[in-house]
């Protein structure tokens, strides 16, 4: 993506586009965070860092503590059999909807809440996927989603010339709009940390409102 006068030249790897403004929301899961255990490679189409392969009636494990994580187990959940593992006791980074909404979730038996214990391996079982704890609990799934968090695409942000602090963070004023003219973030690549899908949308409706107010 380039600048060029007042317009913006995007090109992807099927299509070109030019606009006068530009949203980038790619979150940071394009570079997800891996957990320490090795994830066996006949497993990779069971083990995932997204929702792209899950279908439904699957019994999932859903890795995490965080707002991606809550919300993940809360949609799969209408079509799934979900078990959300914390490796901490309570949650600590929720925001008060997504807490209140898993253990009512919890509580009327529609997901299952697995806290205060972690993974210690991922084993091939016939296919499916052996999750051992470190309570020594097993059991089987049939897909393993990770929702741990990622790290900003750091290289992808620099070509696009947006500055970055010295902590490699993007910068961006309070309409989330960068130092490059017309060129906002939104989403979880917006935020420091503990974003949503509800706070991505509410970015994404005050980035928007900004641009009309400027036309």
């Amino acid at each position: 993506m380039k600048k060029v006068n007042e317009d913006f030249h995007v090109v992807t790897s099927t299509a070109g586009y030019v606009a006068k403004n530009v949203i980038i929301a790619i979150g940071t899961m394009g570079k997800p965070n891996k957990p320490e255990y090795k994830i066996p490679p006949s497993l990779k189409e069971r083990v995932n860092f997204n929702l792209d392969k899950c279908s439904q009636g699957e019994k999932i494990l859903l890795v995490g503590g965080g707002n991606s994580a809550a919300e993940y187990a809360i949609e799969l959940s209408k079509t799934n059999t979900v078990t959300l593992n914390y490796r901490r006791d309570t949650f600590t980074r929720l925001n008060e909807i997504n807490e209140k909404m898993l253990y009512e979730f919890n509580g009327q038996e529609k997901l299952r809440l697995r806290l205060g214990t972690d993974i210690v391996s991922l084993e091939n079982e016939d296919g499916l996927v052996k999750v051992s704890f470190t309570d020594g609990y097993y059991t089987i799934y049939d897909r393993v989603i990770y929702a741990i968090g990622g790290t900003t695409p750091v290289d992808f942000l620099k070509k696009c010339g947006i500055t970055l602090d010295e902590n490699e963070k993007p910068i961006f004023d309070e309409n989330y709009e960068t130092a490059v003219k017309g060129l906002y973030l939104g989403g979880d690549i917006a935020v420091r940390s503990g974003g949503s899908i509800a706070m991505a949308l509410n970015h994404a409706h005050h980035i928007v409102t900004h641009i009309l107010k400027n036309k």
